[in-house]
């Protein structure tokens, strides 16, 4: 059984890193549109018309595909100074549950981007922009981030109740600050 849950676990790894390599190409690409469009804005005098529309999608896109190895690293915002008071066990304990909420958040998140994207797809919506861009392509990026995010957060999950989780490392990131 140990076996079975460690290679999930490279699995999970492997398409959150995956995510996250997507992420930061985008974060290049949008460094990149906006350069572009701020040269052809304010030094050319001629905006383009896709910049604004694609730098939006670009930014959902980091956002939600970075996610999933922003938990797999343990770098998500907690409360430190509260968790900080606490005793190991209870610290586990709330690790425990607060990971269960996210994953229930997580999932619905899922579930309804999921129908969003396909009634998107069966509908036929395209923006309204010049572009024309299928909607169900930026809808979809939504549910893909967000399972991604609940697979990490089921590993986690499983490595606190196995004991091997991640709930100490709220002592090593104090004795870094």
């Amino acid at each position: 059984m140990k076996k079975f849950w460690s290679a999930i676990a490279f699995v999970c790894e492997r398409l959150s890193k995956t995510g996250a390599v997507l992420a930061e190409i985008c974060l290049v690409l949008l460094l990149l549109l906006v350069f572009h469009e701020v040269i052809a804005r304010y030094v050319l005098n001629k905006p383009t018309l896709y910049s604004v529309e694609l730098s939006e999608y670009l930014l959902i896109f980091i956002a939600f595909m970075a996610a999933g190895w922003v938990m797999h690293q343990d770098k998500h915002v907690r409360m430190t100074s509260v968790i900080s008071l606490m005793p190991g066990n209870a610290r586990r304990v709330l690790d425990i549950i607060t990971s269960c909420i996210v994953l229930c958040f997580c999932l619905i998140i899922v579930w309804q981007g999921a129908k969003s994207s396909l009634m998107a797809f069966r509908g036929g919506y395209h923006s309204s922009s010049l572009l024309n861009v299928p909607m169900w392509i930026p809808y979809a990026i939504i549910p893909i981030g967000s399972l991604l995010l609940a697979m990490q957060i089921v590993v986690r999950i499983t490595g606190l109740i196995s004991g091997a989780g991640v709930a100490d490392t709220t002592d090593n990131q104090l004795e870094e600050q």
